[in-house]
């Protein structure tokens, strides 16, 4: 595909190379996207599935709750209900 940029004859020539290959890159980036059917959406999804799976293969360190941890589980009214 061939595409047309008319810009100033004032503008500096490599401002202008510049800019033609940000968006020659931002046009392959999508472009690859949509040829492998991946999207913003799938992508985030992505990238939280696999944080997700990360933080689930952690090791349990202290297998008691937050609450046991804070003191809460003390008093039914929560930390500060003996005040």
């Amino acid at each position: 595909m061939q595409i047309t940029i008319n810009a100033p004859d004032n503008l500096p020539q490599a401002i202008i190379q510049q800019q033609i290959q940000e968006l020659e890159a931002k046009f392959k980036q999508q472009a690859n996207r949509l040829s492998t059917g991946i999207s913003d959406k799938n992508e985030r999804y992505l990238a939280i599935k696999k944080i997700s799976e990360e933080y689930a293969s952690l090791p349990v360190l202290d297998p008691r709750d937050a609450d046991e941890i804070l003191g809460y589980h003390q008093s039914p009214m929560g930390l500060w209900g003996d005040e």
